[in-house]
Protein backbone atom coordinates (compact mmCIF):
# COMPACT_ATOMS: atom_id res chain seq x y z
CA UNK A 1 0.00 0.00 0.00
CA UNK A 2 1.54 3.36 -0.94
CA UNK A 3 1.51 6.31 1.22
CA UNK A 4 -1.09 8.32 -0.59
CA UNK A 5 -3.26 5.34 -0.77
CA UNK A 6 -2.73 4.51 3.12
CA UNK A 7 -4.08 8.07 4.16
CA UNK A 8 -7.04 7.95 1.61
CA UNK A 9 -7.98 5.06 3.79
CA UNK A 10 -6.87 6.61 6.52
CA UNK A 11 -9.64 9.67 5.68
CA UNK A 12 -12.53 7.79 4.98
CA UNK A 13 -12.19 5.37 8.39
CA UNK A 14 -12.03 8.44 9.91
CA UNK A 15 -15.24 10.02 8.02
CA UNK A 16 -17.55 6.80 8.84
CA UNK A 17 -16.90 5.66 5.03
CA UNK A 18 -14.47 2.86 5.02
CA UNK A 19 -15.38 -0.81 4.49
CA UNK A 20 -15.28 -3.65 7.19
CA UNK A 21 -12.32 -4.80 5.03
CA UNK A 22 -10.22 -1.97 4.89
CA UNK A 23 -11.00 -1.45 8.48
CA UNK A 24 -9.81 -4.63 9.37
CA UNK A 25 -6.29 -3.76 7.10
CA UNK A 26 -6.22 -0.45 9.62
CA UNK A 27 -6.30 -2.48 12.67
CA UNK A 28 -4.01 -4.33 11.36
CA UNK A 29 -1.51 -1.61 10.84
CA UNK A 30 -1.98 -0.69 14.24
CA UNK A 31 -1.84 -3.70 16.04
CA UNK A 32 1.21 -5.03 14.31
CA UNK A 33 3.89 -2.85 16.06
CA UNK A 34 3.85 -1.36 19.73
CA UNK A 35 7.10 0.01 20.91
CA UNK A 36 8.11 3.54 20.69
CA UNK A 37 8.12 5.68 16.79
CA UNK A 38 12.01 6.42 16.97
CA UNK A 39 13.74 2.85 18.12
CA UNK A 40 15.23 2.58 14.32
CA UNK A 41 17.70 4.95 15.76
CA UNK A 42 19.12 2.94 17.89
CA UNK A 43 19.01 -0.31 15.53
CA UNK A 44 21.46 -1.99 13.50
CA UNK A 45 20.75 -3.13 10.12
CA UNK A 46 20.66 -6.91 10.56
CA UNK A 47 17.88 -5.88 13.86
CA UNK A 48 15.89 -3.87 11.52
CA UNK A 49 16.12 -6.64 8.73
CA UNK A 50 14.80 -8.79 11.81
CA UNK A 51 12.04 -6.48 13.14
CA UNK A 52 10.93 -6.30 9.80
CA UNK A 53 9.98 -9.58 9.61
CA UNK A 54 8.71 -10.26 13.08
CA UNK A 55 6.29 -7.61 11.67
CA UNK A 56 5.32 -8.72 8.51
CA UNK A 57 4.49 -12.14 10.61
CA UNK A 58 2.60 -10.26 13.36
CA UNK A 59 0.28 -8.91 10.38
CA UNK A 60 -0.13 -11.92 8.96
CA UNK A 61 -1.17 -13.72 12.71
CA UNK A 62 -3.30 -10.97 13.11
CA UNK A 63 -5.12 -10.65 10.15
CA UNK A 64 -5.73 -14.76 10.33
CA UNK A 65 -8.10 -14.08 14.24
CA UNK A 66 -11.81 -14.74 14.23
CA UNK A 67 -13.36 -10.89 14.08
CA UNK A 68 -14.33 -11.21 17.09
CA UNK A 69 -11.09 -12.00 18.79
CA UNK A 70 -9.33 -8.95 16.75
CA UNK A 71 -8.36 -6.31 19.42
CA UNK A 72 -10.67 -2.67 18.95
CA UNK A 73 -8.65 -0.02 17.36
CA UNK A 74 -9.14 3.42 19.29
CA UNK A 75 -8.86 6.48 17.37
CA UNK A 76 -9.10 9.33 20.09
CA UNK A 77 -7.24 11.82 21.62
CA UNK A 78 -3.42 10.51 22.80
CA UNK A 79 -4.31 7.15 21.36
CA UNK A 80 -4.74 8.56 17.75
CA UNK A 81 -1.96 10.29 17.96
CA UNK A 82 -0.12 6.90 19.09
CA UNK A 83 -1.42 5.36 16.41
CA UNK A 84 -0.53 7.72 13.40
CA UNK A 85 3.18 7.70 14.71
CA UNK A 86 2.79 3.42 14.89
CA UNK A 87 1.35 3.43 11.32
CA UNK A 88 4.14 5.66 9.91
CA UNK A 89 6.64 3.21 11.00
CA UNK A 90 5.02 0.04 10.12
CA UNK A 91 4.13 1.70 6.37
CA UNK A 92 8.04 2.62 6.18
CA UNK A 93 9.11 -1.18 7.03
CA UNK A 94 6.51 -2.47 4.85
CA UNK A 95 5.84 -0.75 1.91
CA UNK A 96 9.30 1.20 1.39
CA UNK A 97 11.61 -1.38 0.82
CA UNK A 98 13.69 0.48 -2.35
CA UNK A 99 14.86 2.65 0.88
CA UNK A 100 15.45 0.64 3.61
CA UNK A 101 17.23 -2.07 1.21
CA UNK A 102 17.17 -5.00 3.71
CA UNK A 103 14.97 -7.68 2.20
CA UNK A 104 17.91 -10.31 2.46
CA UNK A 105 16.51 -12.85 5.21
CA UNK A 106 19.79 -14.80 6.87
CA UNK A 107 19.25 -18.71 7.08
CA UNK A 108 19.34 -18.01 11.02
CA UNK A 109 16.53 -16.17 10.87
CA UNK A 110 13.91 -18.06 8.46
CA UNK A 111 14.40 -21.07 6.81
CA UNK A 112 11.03 -22.06 5.62
CA UNK A 113 8.32 -19.06 4.51
CA UNK A 114 4.43 -19.80 4.71
CA UNK A 115 2.25 -17.05 3.36
CA UNK A 116 -1.68 -17.09 3.28
CA UNK A 117 -4.61 -15.07 2.17
CA UNK A 118 -6.87 -14.26 4.82
CA UNK A 119 -10.72 -14.95 2.71
CA UNK A 120 -11.60 -11.67 3.35
CA UNK A 121 -8.37 -10.04 1.73
CA UNK A 122 -7.05 -9.76 -2.13
CA UNK A 123 -4.94 -12.05 -4.01
CA UNK A 124 -1.10 -11.89 -3.32
CA UNK A 125 1.68 -11.93 -6.37
CA UNK A 126 4.34 -13.08 -4.18
CA UNK A 127 7.98 -13.75 -5.92
CA UNK A 128 9.49 -17.08 -4.98
CA UNK A 129 13.41 -17.48 -4.18
CA UNK A 130 13.94 -18.54 -7.88
CA UNK A 131 12.72 -15.62 -9.04
CA UNK A 132 9.21 -17.45 -9.99
CA UNK A 133 5.98 -15.86 -9.37
CA UNK A 134 2.63 -17.21 -7.50
CA UNK A 135 -0.53 -15.45 -7.47
CA UNK A 136 -2.21 -16.99 -4.27
CA UNK A 137 -5.67 -16.73 -4.20
CA UNK A 138 -7.72 -15.70 -1.28
CA UNK A 139 -7.84 -17.94 1.92
CA UNK A 140 -5.14 -20.10 0.67
CA UNK A 141 -1.61 -20.88 2.02
CA UNK A 142 1.60 -21.69 0.76
CA UNK A 143 4.81 -22.95 2.41
CA UNK A 144 8.08 -22.97 0.57
CA UNK A 145 11.66 -22.67 1.51
CA UNK A 146 13.53 -19.05 1.79
CA UNK A 147 16.06 -20.36 -0.64
CA UNK A 148 16.30 -23.29 -3.19
CA UNK A 149 20.09 -23.26 -3.24
CA UNK A 150 21.87 -26.36 -2.04
CA UNK A 151 18.48 -28.19 -3.22
CA UNK A 152 17.65 -30.71 -6.08
CA UNK A 153 14.67 -29.61 -6.22
CA UNK A 154 12.80 -26.98 -5.87
CA UNK A 155 9.38 -27.55 -4.02
CA UNK A 156 5.97 -25.90 -2.62
CA UNK A 157 3.46 -26.86 -0.37
CA UNK A 158 -0.33 -25.78 -1.69
CA UNK A 159 -3.77 -25.29 0.23
CA UNK A 160 -6.02 -23.14 -2.01
CA UNK A 161 -5.88 -21.95 -4.94
CA UNK A 162 -2.84 -20.31 -6.86
CA UNK A 163 -1.27 -19.29 -10.23
CA UNK A 164 2.59 -20.32 -11.09
CA UNK A 165 4.60 -18.57 -13.76
CA UNK A 166 7.74 -20.78 -13.27
CA UNK A 167 11.23 -19.92 -14.41
CA UNK A 168 13.03 -22.89 -16.59
CA UNK A 169 15.71 -24.86 -15.41
CA UNK A 170 16.52 -28.10 -16.44
CA UNK A 171 18.75 -29.13 -13.44
CA UNK A 172 16.32 -28.05 -10.88
CA UNK A 173 12.44 -29.09 -10.91
CA UNK A 174 9.81 -27.55 -9.08
CA UNK A 175 6.90 -29.23 -7.79
CA UNK A 176 4.12 -28.40 -6.27
CA UNK A 177 2.68 -30.33 -3.74
CA UNK A 178 -1.17 -30.78 -2.82
CA UNK A 179 -2.44 -32.78 -0.94
CA UNK A 180 -1.57 -36.58 -2.63
CA UNK A 181 -0.71 -35.18 -5.68
CA UNK A 182 2.64 -33.10 -6.94
CA UNK A 183 2.47 -31.22 -10.32
CA UNK A 184 6.10 -31.37 -11.63
CA UNK A 185 7.66 -28.80 -14.22
CA UNK A 186 10.51 -27.34 -15.32
CA UNK A 187 9.30 -24.14 -16.71
CA UNK A 188 5.94 -23.36 -17.57
CA UNK A 189 2.55 -21.15 -16.04
CA UNK A 190 -0.19 -22.93 -14.53
CA UNK A 191 -3.18 -23.21 -11.96
CA UNK A 192 -3.69 -25.65 -9.20
CA UNK A 193 -6.92 -25.60 -6.87
CA UNK A 194 -6.45 -27.64 -3.76
CA UNK A 195 -9.09 -26.30 -0.79
CA UNK A 196 -8.83 -28.00 2.17
CA UNK A 197 -12.93 -28.48 2.31
CA UNK A 198 -13.16 -29.89 -1.24
CA UNK A 199 -12.72 -33.58 -2.13
CA UNK A 200 -11.14 -32.36 -5.59
CA UNK A 201 -7.38 -31.39 -6.93
CA UNK A 202 -7.91 -29.64 -10.07
CA UNK A 203 -4.72 -29.08 -11.85
CA UNK A 204 -4.75 -26.24 -15.22
CA UNK A 205 -1.88 -25.63 -17.85
CA UNK A 206 -1.87 -22.05 -19.30
CA UNK A 207 1.64 -22.61 -20.79
CA UNK A 208 4.41 -25.39 -21.28
CA UNK A 209 3.87 -28.96 -20.17
CA UNK A 210 3.41 -30.47 -16.43
CA UNK A 211 3.21 -33.72 -15.08
CA UNK A 212 0.40 -34.53 -12.42
CA UNK A 213 1.11 -37.89 -10.22
CA UNK A 214 1.14 -38.67 -6.56
CA UNK A 215 3.61 -41.65 -5.00
CA UNK A 216 2.51 -44.34 -7.08
CA UNK A 217 1.43 -43.23 -10.14
CA UNK A 218 1.58 -40.35 -13.36
CA UNK A 219 -2.18 -39.43 -14.25
CA UNK A 220 -1.44 -37.19 -17.18
CA UNK A 221 0.65 -35.03 -18.66
CA UNK A 222 -0.76 -31.83 -19.33
CA UNK A 223 0.05 -29.49 -22.16
CA UNK A 224 -1.68 -25.46 -22.49
CA UNK A 225 -5.74 -25.69 -22.24
CA UNK A 226 -5.86 -29.17 -20.84
CA UNK A 227 -6.87 -29.96 -16.89
CA UNK A 228 -7.13 -33.06 -14.70
CA UNK A 229 -9.42 -33.34 -11.80
CA UNK A 230 -8.26 -35.72 -9.01
CA UNK A 231 -10.96 -37.40 -6.62
CA UNK A 232 -9.22 -37.21 -3.31
CA UNK A 233 -11.58 -39.70 -2.27
CA UNK A 234 -12.23 -42.05 -5.12
CA UNK A 235 -8.62 -41.45 -5.82
CA UNK A 236 -9.59 -41.10 -9.71
CA UNK A 237 -8.30 -38.51 -11.94
CA UNK A 238 -10.27 -37.13 -15.00
CA UNK A 239 -8.54 -35.28 -18.08
CA UNK A 240 -10.72 -32.77 -19.87
CA UNK A 241 -9.59 -29.63 -22.61
CA UNK A 242 -10.64 -26.47 -20.90
CA UNK A 243 -10.19 -22.87 -21.87
CA UNK A 244 -7.59 -22.00 -19.58
CA UNK A 245 -7.74 -18.14 -19.34
CA UNK A 246 -11.23 -18.68 -18.04
CA UNK A 247 -10.31 -20.89 -15.35
CA UNK A 248 -7.45 -18.23 -14.18
CA UNK A 249 -10.06 -15.31 -14.13
CA UNK A 250 -9.91 -15.28 -10.35
CA UNK A 251 -6.49 -13.92 -10.42
CA UNK A 252 -7.64 -10.48 -11.78
CA UNK A 253 -9.20 -9.87 -8.80
CA UNK A 254 -7.82 -7.22 -6.42
CA UNK A 255 -4.00 -8.07 -6.07
CA UNK A 256 -1.36 -7.16 -3.37
CA UNK A 257 2.20 -7.07 -4.80
CA UNK A 258 4.40 -8.69 -1.90
CA UNK A 259 8.00 -7.43 -2.18
CA UNK A 260 8.52 -8.26 -5.97
CA UNK A 261 10.87 -7.05 -8.47
CA UNK A 262 9.68 -3.97 -10.54
CA UNK A 263 10.41 -6.72 -13.85
CA UNK A 264 8.18 -9.74 -12.24
CA UNK A 265 4.91 -6.81 -11.63
CA UNK A 266 6.06 -5.31 -15.34
CA UNK A 267 5.51 -9.35 -16.41
CA UNK A 268 2.10 -9.67 -14.52
CA UNK A 269 0.87 -5.83 -15.38
CA UNK A 270 1.48 -6.75 -19.25
CA UNK A 271 -0.29 -9.60 -19.30
CA UNK A 272 -3.21 -8.12 -17.29
CA UNK A 273 -3.56 -5.35 -20.39
CA UNK A 274 -2.51 -7.57 -22.99
CA UNK A 275 1.01 -5.11 -23.64
CA UNK A 276 4.17 -5.31 -23.67
CA UNK A 277 6.38 -3.91 -21.24
CA UNK A 278 9.96 -3.24 -21.68
CA UNK A 279 12.29 -2.07 -18.74
CA UNK A 280 15.26 -0.12 -19.88
CA UNK A 281 17.80 -0.32 -16.72
CA UNK A 282 18.73 -3.77 -14.95
CA UNK A 283 18.73 -1.69 -11.48
CA UNK A 284 15.42 -0.71 -11.92
CA UNK A 285 14.10 -4.06 -13.59
CA UNK A 286 15.33 -5.66 -9.79
CA UNK A 287 14.35 -3.02 -7.60
CA UNK A 288 11.60 -4.41 -5.36
CA UNK A 289 8.52 -2.69 -4.01
CA UNK A 290 5.17 -3.30 -2.15
CA UNK A 291 2.00 -2.48 -3.16
CA UNK A 292 -2.01 -2.55 -3.93
CA UNK A 293 -3.60 -2.93 -6.95
CA UNK A 294 -7.93 -2.57 -7.30
CA UNK A 295 -9.29 -5.00 -10.01
CA UNK A 296 -10.63 -1.97 -11.61
CA UNK A 297 -7.82 0.58 -11.59
CA UNK A 298 -6.80 1.28 -15.56
CA UNK A 299 -3.13 0.98 -17.17
CA UNK A 300 -1.95 4.45 -16.43
CA UNK A 301 -2.91 4.46 -12.91
CA UNK A 302 -1.26 1.20 -12.19
CA UNK A 303 1.54 2.60 -14.60
CA UNK A 304 1.63 5.51 -12.39
CA UNK A 305 1.64 4.06 -9.18
CA UNK A 306 4.78 1.74 -10.08
CA UNK A 307 6.85 4.32 -11.54
CA UNK A 308 6.37 7.08 -8.68
CA UNK A 309 7.02 4.78 -6.35
CA UNK A 310 10.03 3.59 -7.67
CA UNK A 311 11.80 6.94 -8.51
CA UNK A 312 11.04 6.18 -12.49
CA UNK A 313 9.52 7.16 -15.66
CA UNK A 314 6.95 5.73 -17.88
CA UNK A 315 6.13 6.21 -22.03
CA UNK A 316 2.85 4.86 -23.14
CA UNK A 317 2.42 3.87 -26.33
CA UNK A 318 -1.22 2.44 -27.39
CA UNK A 319 -0.70 2.31 -31.08
CA UNK A 320 2.05 -0.42 -30.78
CA UNK A 321 0.76 -1.59 -27.80
CA UNK A 322 3.98 -0.79 -25.67
CA UNK A 323 4.95 0.85 -22.88
CA UNK A 324 8.83 1.76 -21.88
CA UNK A 325 9.99 2.09 -17.77
CA UNK A 326 12.82 4.02 -17.25
CA UNK A 327 14.52 5.93 -14.19
CA UNK A 328 13.75 9.33 -13.62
Amino acid sequence: MQKEQFLKLLKKYRSGSATQEEISLLKAYYNAFDIQANVLDNLSDSEQDKLELEIKQHIDTYLLLPENNKPILPLAGRKQQKWLAYAAVVLALLVCTVLLKHNKKTPEEVSFVKSSRPAAQANNLLQLPDGSTVILSAGSKIDYPDSFDNRKKREVYLTGEAYFDVRHNAEKPFIVHSGKLSTTVLGTAFNVKAMSEDERIIVTVTRGKVKVSDQNTTYAILIPDQQITYNTVKQEAVQSTVDAQKTVEWKMRDLLFDDVTVSNAAGYIGERFRIKIRITDDRLKNQRFTTTFGKDENLESVLKSITEFNDAKYELNLKNKEVVISPK
